[in-house]
């Protein structure tokens, strides 16, 4: 196919032939399971199924440090700046959930509860615009981290203030010795498979085919949301407009009220597992984009549901993407690429002939890929375009 310029609108200094670009080759052959753009902290942090998380600088791709503790993969990780710390928090297979400062590289806490793997997290810092009663609920908790895991619950932990001493649980210790530990949400009847929250609310999507809204404060379940004839692999929670996204397996994805649970679109048009959805921040036109194993991605309008682009001609399923609500990079294995989302155009390939894709994050001026070479060695490439223009 042609490949579209991009148009001659857009900034001066951003550089569609990218002012710089930095190939890495990092944790050996194994699977690099997570993927963080940190562009504020000049990091990339990468982890794997080699049982460690690697910090990177984004401008010269230089090792930082190896964070080493875990006994099993990592498939979660978030990062938070909180009480003058900057934090990561790691979820594994060996069951735990660990807290870092990624200035020290030093394990800060170990917290223990889940008996099967932590497959998902998030870390968030409760919105308090609620009655002064809420608010102080909220405030002796802040900031919470969420866990989803394959023994089916949810549990919601407290992030320790930097005056706390070190918390490791013992190996055979029950999440209830757990100062830290809040709640137990439990209603899902197989693994879970994503968790998105923000203020109070947390959304859980099940292999039981289900998803499940949860106050934080009081640990009750507020709506199970029905839907899907198989299981769910992502959920997406907007509180902007008080909106939940889920998709899986079916090929489905459902748009529900997050105040009433009513299902309000189901999207159609896939052909095979939807894997991956992200939503936009961009006001007041974002745009939901969803990730198939039919290999193509599709962007439609989070009101009205409505499809907006179908982007094609790709060779394989879609792994990966990430987007800014102007531009996407993403693909499968053997071809990583640009599209503009807005017009439904390709733009730019920035990888072929690669074994493996495994993940992207994108921020408008960075990119940023995990992938592995047909020789089995894993490799991050940085791509710097210059200068992000918000008003593109």
């Amino acid at each position: 196919m042609n490949l579209q310029p991009e148009p001659a609108s857009l900034s001066q200094d951003w550089n569609l032939n990218t002012r710089k670009h930095i190939s890495l080759e990092i944790h050996g052959t194994y699977v690099v399971t997570c993927l963080i753009l940190d562009v504020p902290r000049d990091l990339i942090i990468t982890a794997s199924d080699d049982h460690t998380i690697a910090v990177y600088t984004l401008f010269t791709g230089q090792l930082m440090s190896t964070l080493v503790g875990h006994e099993g993969g990592i498939w979660s990780l978030s990062s938070i700046y909180y009480d003058g710390q900057h934090l990561l928090v790691s979820g594994s297979t060996d069951k735990t959930v660990r807290i870092w400062d990624l200035v020290s590289g030093k394990c800060l806490h170990v917290f223990r509860g889940h008996s099967g793997t932590v497959r998902c997290l998030d870390v968030v810092s409760p919105a308090m615009e609620e009655s002064s009663v809420k608010v102080k609920e909220l405030s002796d908790k802040l900031p919470l981290i969420v866990t989803g895991s394959r023994d089916k619950s949810v549990k919601v932990w407290s992030i320790p203030g930097k005056d706390k001493t070190s918390f490791i649980a013992d190996e055979d210790a029950d999440a209830s010795s757990n100062p830290y530990y809040l709640h137990n949400l439990t209603g899902h009847t197989e693994p879970i498979h994503s968790i998105s929250a923000h203020g109070r609310t947390a959304v859980s999507g099940s292999y039981d085919h289900s998803v499940r809204v949860w106050d934080l404060v009081s640990g009750e379940c507020k709506h199970v949301l029905n839907g899907h004839s198989s299981k769910v692999y992502v959920v997406v929670y907007d509180p902007a407009r008080d909106q939940i996204y889920s998709t899986g397996l079916d090929g489905t994805i459902n748009i529900y009220s997050a105040t009433s649970g009513v299902r309000l679109h189901t999207l159609t048009g896939h052909k095979s597992l939807v894997g991956l959805l992200e939503l936009s921040s961009s006001d007041p036109s974002p745009y939901l984009v969803s990730g198939c194993a039919d290999a193509t991605l599709k962007v439609w309008d989070p009101i009205t549901g409505a499809l907006i682009h179908t982007l094609d001609d790709h060779p394989s399923p879609i792994t990966s993407f990430h987007h800014d609500g102007k531009r996407l990079v993403g693909g499968g294995d053997s071809l990583l690429r640009m599209w503009d989302i807005r017009t439904g155009t390709a733009v730019k390939d920035l990888l072929r002939d690669t074994l493996s894709l495994w993940k992207v994050a994108f921020d408008g001026q960075w990119a940023v890929c995990a992938y592995s070479k047909k020789s089995g060695q894993s490799m991050l490439d940085i791509w710097n375009f210059g200068t992000s223009d918000s008003k593109l």
